[in-house]
């Protein structure tokens, strides 16, 4: 429509495989950012436990947060890391939001643990919140968060456009067709866009995504690399005021002239 701004977002996803070295794991994410920062990227996305993926080993994260905030400054870049958060007696499964500005505007704490984490984290007790970047309000959820509806439709009930899931899909020969099924299953049901970033392992699903509510624009599997995209969220909105046309239409009695 003439007038209407343009709402366009260029974001990275990155596949990565994350070792059990944290500082060599840093070195990469700082990679990753100055590549995606290079191609126009606006967001990049990390897997969840992206600096230390031993989960019975608590590390102090503070000095590779505090360079990644540094990088994201230095590029003008939103990031979302996956993190934890407490100490080692409380810990917990976190995913920071980090702005272009250097600061953490979000902490998204894990709900809905997956079997060996509930060992060694605690469950996160508030839901995500809708966080308006300006391009866009978007939502972060984390792995196994992602196998229940509701988590999802209640980011898009509060207005998120778009769907962040950082992962480490571990344990994944028996359930990977449904997790594949989920990431667009998501997107489709609550006509969003949804964004499934998951660690290149062994171990692991390896599988990342961008999916449109209409199907999977983007996807690489069982490699390194960065999935780069443009989110168009005008055409989004008229998306959703399709259905909404759809799901809003009332069966009214016929009535002969």
């Amino acid at each position: 429509m003439a007038g209407t701004p343009q709402r366009r977002l260029r974001m990275a996803v990155a596949s990565l495989r994350i070792g059990s070295d944290p500082e060599r794991n840093l070195a990469h994410l700082l990679e990753r950012i100055n590549e995606a920062s290079n191609v126009g990227a606006q967001l990049i996305c990390f897997p969840e436990y992206c600096l230390n993926p031993v989960i019975e080993h608590w590390v102090n994260l503070d000095q590779p947060i505090a360079a990644l905030r540094t990088a994201c400054l230095e590029q003008r870049i939103w990031a979302v890391i996956g993190a934890e958060s407490g100490d080692r007696k409380t810990r917990r499964n976190s995913i920071l939001l980090i702005g272009p500005d250097g600061e953490i505007r979000e902490r998204y704490d894990k709900i809905h643990l997956w079997r060996r984490e509930r060992q060694f984290f605690c469950a996160g007790m508030a839901p995500a919140r809708v966080i308006d970047i300006g391009v866009c309000r978007l939502g972060i959820v984390c792995c196994w968060d992602m196998a229940f509806a509701n988590t999802v439709a209640a980011l898009a009930a509060g207005g998120a456009e778009l769907v962040l899931c950082p992962s480490r899909l571990v344990d994944a020969e028996l359930d990977a067709e449904p997790l594949r099924a989920l990431p667009l299953a998501r997107a489709f049901e609550n006509v969003l866009y949804f964004v499934l970033c998951d660690a290149v392992a062994d171990d692991t699903l390896s599988e990342s995504m961008i999916c449109h509510p209409l199907g999977v624009r983007h996807r690489i599997a069982h490699t390194e690399g960065l999935l780069v995209a443009d989110l168009d969220f005008n055409a989004l909105a008229d998306l959703r005021a399709y259905y909404s046309d759809a799901v809003n239409t009332t069966t009214e009695a016929c009535r002969p002239g």
